[in-house]
């Protein structure tokens, strides 16, 4: 068996921290589908070689900026529902309906609505398999993304400054909208032009401000440099793949992969390119894939039942064998749910595919999440030495849930 002991944690915390060092300072920015991407797919394929059977890197297409884009799209809406209320009533419904809906789907469901209308670029994932050593009987997969996020702007400017804007822009997109919904309803229903009705009207102005805040709220110029989130996830599952090399073990009847995955930051499309190319080779044995995602508090260690902003169900079994390999290394870790943002699990799920996700990181969340602080030098060496062991603790416990 594997030895989860301090000396390997310590070893491959160091190496976590040293690559991620290495490519934050060699490789550039890694938006999605960007050149400092495909360079650090590149470099983890060469990680890779050394300790598994078989390494691939698969390429797919992707528009970078069409997840976070459904902000200035949909802020333009709703600008056209406030200015057009009066002249021309049913373009300004129509406008914040349309607009709901692309919030909806684009980003609550991450639907690819407007990614044909955003430029495109060309993505890579690599996968990794170390082979067990008899007759291949299940499957694991650790994954993490090599992709960094464009920068959140009021992220950056604190909680506080985050919470406000969001709030705010929440109140006037259903403001916004049931008035408009309402004022075509007028010449149907006549007991809306009570008194206060024209106060309300013009409340919808009110709203302005912070429909033109959230359409600048992701700064596309700075790409986030992606330490924590997520070079932490990513080297954390190569480094399972090296120390199972490091010492000599194959399971009997467990293949053990690495996939990272690009352009996780613009709707998990690298895991549902990969998920829908290889559906029919991840259903043919039992598999099981595990997301590793930014490391950094301990104390909000979570395991992920819940994603994709709540609307996916990541599996209950193997959420909970995640949940027990972390009290194998002293940690009670809660299972929970992701209400703002996903994992690369939930494509996984989508596609029927077992899966479930590992994090550690305060849902407030921190300031470094999506901003230049999520840098090299705020890593947490701790925090992923415990990650490490708990990684590799659910890859033994899958193993023997098979025995």
């Amino acid at each position: 068996m594997p030895v989860r002991g301090k000396i390997w944690t310590d070893s491959a915390a160091d190496y976590v921290l040293d690559r991620a060092r290495h490519v934050i300072e060699r490789f550039g920015a890694r938006d999605p589908g960007s050149e400092g991407e495909r360079r650090t797919q590149e470099f983890v394929r060469d990680e890779l070689i050394a300790c598994a059977d078989d390494v691939r890197i698969e390429s797919f297409r992707v528009s970078p900026k069409a997840l976070m884009g459904f902000l200035p799209v949909s802020g333009l809406l709703f600008l056209v529902g406030i200015f057009a209320y009066e002249s021309f009533p049913s373009a300004a419904n129509a406008a914040c309906v349309l607009g709901v809906g692309i919030v909806a789907l684009q980003f609550r469901r991450y639907w690819r609505v407007l990614d044909p209308f955003f430029p495109k670029r060309t993505s890579h994932n690599v996968y990794a398999v170390r082979r067990a050593s008899g007759d291949c009987r299940q499957r694991i997969i650790l994954g993490g993304h090599a992709d960094a996020a464009y920068e959140w702007r009021y992220n950056l400017m604190g909680r506080g400054v985050l919470l406000g804007v969001i709030y705010w822009a929440i109140a006037g997109v259903c403001f916004v909208t049931i008035l408009n919904f309402l004022h075509v309803l007028q010449p149907i229903a006549p007991w809306l032009s009570f008194p206060g009705w024209r106060i309300l009207e013009w409340g919808r102005f009110a709203f302005v401000p912070v429909i033109i805040l959230t359409a600048f709220y992701t700064r596309f110029s700075v790409v986030a440099p992606g330490a924590n989130d997520n070079l932490t996830g990513t080297f954390a599952a190569v480094a399972v793949l090296r120390h199972l090399h490091a010492m000599n073990v194959r399971f009997a009847h467990t293949e053990v992969c690495c996939l990272v995955t690009g352009s996780e930051e613009a709707g998990l499309r690298g895991a549902k390119a990969f998920a829908a190319a290889h559906n029919r080779e991840l259903k043919e044995i039992p598999t099981a894939f595990l997301a590793l995602d930014t490391f950094h508090d301990t104390e909000h260690f979570m395991v992920y039942k819940g994603d994709l902003n709540g609307t996916v169900c990541n599996d209950a079994a193997f959420s909970a064998l995640v949940r027990e390999a972390g009290k194998d290394c002293g940690f009670d870790i809660p299972i929970g749910t992701i209400r703002i943002g996903a994992t690369d699990a939930a494509a996984f799920t989508q596609a029927g595919i077992t899966a479930t996700a590992l994090v550690a990181m305060d849902p407030a969340p921190p300031r470094f999440y999506h901003t230049r602080l999520d840098h090299w030098n705020n890593m947490d060496p701790e925090c992923i030495r415990h990650s490490l062991a708990i990684a590799l603790a659910a890859v033994e416990r899958y193993d023997r849930a098979s025995a």
